[in-house]
């Protein structure tokens, strides 16, 4: 009897933990619907688009995304543009309802994702493995609210990611060049991602 009752008793503590939020969402959240948050994810989806199409030569560029842009343009506008790009975005991927994602750098090096979902928080943390030129994701931690679970039930979005970290794809452009990922970094409070502009194919 006593035995249940602990059984009961953890599993109660259990379930409430994942009804905590993590300290990052709300603020995240709260910028993300701002009254500027719509104008401010337009300049950044024109920004970011300007800088994949540039012309450029055969050095390596870079760019430093503030997370809250990105959280931004998620919440104001993936859900639209997902739907736009079907065919240039991995299906797991598309499928994720990410209009309700929060992305922060939690500690230099790691990038914390969290998705709202039936009123719970899950959460996964990123981060990059690979060489320079070969970099991937790995799924460093994943959990529920306060709730941490073992990184080997990754499943959802989590689950999704490392899958799709297994080999960052390049992205094509329309005028037949290609913009390969060189290297990936959480640092400084940006995502810095370096990237390679190939001409087309002759």
């Amino acid at each position: 009897m006593a035995a249940g009752v602990v059984v009961l008793v953890g599993g109660l503590g259990a379930i409430a933990l994942t009804q905590v939020k993590p300290a990052p969402w709300s603020r995240a959240r709260a910028l993300a619907h701002s009254p500027e948050a719509d104008a401010r994810a337009a300049g950044f989806e024109k920004a970011l688009a300007a800088a994949i199409h540039q012309v450029r030569g055969p050095e390596p560029w870079a760019v430093a995304i503030d997370p809250d842009d990105l959280n931004g343009w998620l919440a104001q506008r993936w859900r639209p543009w997902a739907e736009f790009a079907r065919d240039s975005i991995p299906d797991d991927l598309r499928g994720q309802p990410l209009e309700h994602a929060a992305l922060a750098i939690e500690d230099e090096g790691s990038l914390l994702v969290m998705l709202s979902r039936q009123g719970r928080i899950d959460w996964c943390r990123l981060e990059v493995v690979g060489e320079q030129g070969s970099v991937g994701l790995k799924v460093a931690g994943i959990g529920a609210g306060a709730l941490p679970l073992p990184v080997v039930l990754a499943g959802g979005l989590a689950g999704d990611l490392a899958r799709l970290g297994s080999g960052l794809p390049a992205m094509h452009l329309a005028d037949g060049r290609t913009v390969r990922l060189l290297d990936l970094a959480f640092q400084d409070g940006a995502i810095v991602v370096q990237c390679r502009t190939d001409p087309a194919a002759p």
